[in-house]
C-alpha cells in the first residue's frame, strides 16, 4: 500500500518506525516540513493553508493512505472545520487513536504543543470519554530542541526539570501529544513516574484492527520529502532510525 506520512519535523518518525516494524515493506512518503517547524506556536491561519498544500501534495502522490503524524495539525482539522473527505486517501487521525488507549478511570497528563493544547482537541475527546481528572501542560521548548538534536545531556534535563518538576506519580498516564515528544520517552517516565502513552501505537492499533493492513516482507525503502534544511534532517533521521534496516531516499521539495 502507498503511505503518506507529515510532520514538521522528525517528530513524525516516532509514528514512521512503528508502523516499519509492525507491517514491513509497504511505499512510504515522510514529508518532514522543517521549514516551518515548530508548528506549536506558529499562526493557525497560516498553518491551515500550509495543511492545505500538504493534502493536495500528498494527493497528486496518490496515497492510499495519509497518517496524520502531527497532533497540532490533527487538531486544526478536528476544531476549525477542516474538511479531509474530499481527497482519495484515507486519512488517519492521531488524536482519535491516542485518546483510545485511555480508560474511563484513568487521571491524565496531556503533554502538548501550545496550539494543541488551544484548539482543545484532546480535552474534548477525553471528556467524551467522560475522563474526570485531566491536565494540560504546554511545553515549548521540547520541540526545538528535539529538532536541534539535544535528547539527553544537561540541557534536555534542564528543559524537562522545568515542565516536570511538580508532575511525579500524581496521574495515572502521560499523553505523549507531539510526536517528537516519544524521544524523550525515557526522561518523561523518569519525571512522571506513570505509564506512557504513545498515540503512534494507537495509530498500529487502527491501521490492523481497522484498516487491516498486511505485513508484508522485503526490502523496506522510504521517500523523504523535505521541504527546509535536508542536511540536518539527514542526520537526525539517521540517529533515530538507526536500528531500523530500511533504504531511505531524500529529496528537497517545495509546497
Amino acid at each position: 500500500m502507498k503511505i503518506g506520512l507529515f510532520d514538521s519535523g522528525i517528530g513524525g518518525l516516532t509514528v514512521l518506525k512503528k508502523v516499519i516494524e509492525n507491517f514491513g515493506n509497504h511505499e512510504y512518503f515522510y514529508l518532514a516540513d522543517n521549514l516551518n517547524v515548530p508548528y506549536g506556536s506558529k499562526p493557525i491561519s497560516f498553518l491551515r493553508e500550509n495543511l492545505k498544500n500538504i493534502l493536495s501534495f500528498f494527493q497528486t502522490m496518490k496515497v492510499e493512505l495519509l497518517i496524520s503524524a502531527c497532533n497540532t495539525t490533527d487538531s486544526i482539522v478536528k476544531k476549525t472545520n477542516f474538511d479531509t473527505k474530499n481527497y482519495t486517501f484515507t486519512y488517519v487521525s492521531i488524536i482519535e487513536n491516542a485518546v483510545k488507549k485511555i480508560g474511563r478511570n484513568d487521571s491524565v497528563l496531556l503533554l502538548a504543543t501550545e496550539n494543541t493544547i488551544n484548539l482543545g482537541a484532546y480535552k474534548e475527546a477525553l471528556l467524551n470519554k467522560k475522563i474526570v481528572k485531566i491536565e494540560e501542560k504546554a511545553c515549548p521548548l521540547f520541540v526545538p530542541l528535539i529538532e536541534e538534536g539535544y535528547w539527553d545531556g544537561q540541557m534536555a534535563e534542564s528543559v524537562l526539570r522545568f515542565y516536570l518538576q511538580d508532575s511525579k506519580s500524581k496521574y495515572q498516564k502521560v499523553i505523549l501529544g507531539c510526536t517528537h515528544y516519544p524521544i524523550l520517552e525515557n526522561q518523561i517516565r523518569k519525571y512522571t513516574n506513570s505509564s506512557i502513552v504513545d498515540p503512534a501505537d494507537g495509530i498500529v492499533d487502527f491501521l490492523k484492527n481497522e484498516v487491516n493492513l498486511d505485513r508484508l516482507d522485503g526490502k523496506i525503502k522510504v521517500n523523504y520529502l523535505v521541504t527546509g534544511n535536508i542536511e540536518k534532517f539527514k542526520f537526525l533521521s539517521k540517529i533515530f532510525m538507526k536500528d531500523v534496516k530500511y533504504h531511505p531516499i531524500f529529496k528537497k521539495i517545495q509546497l
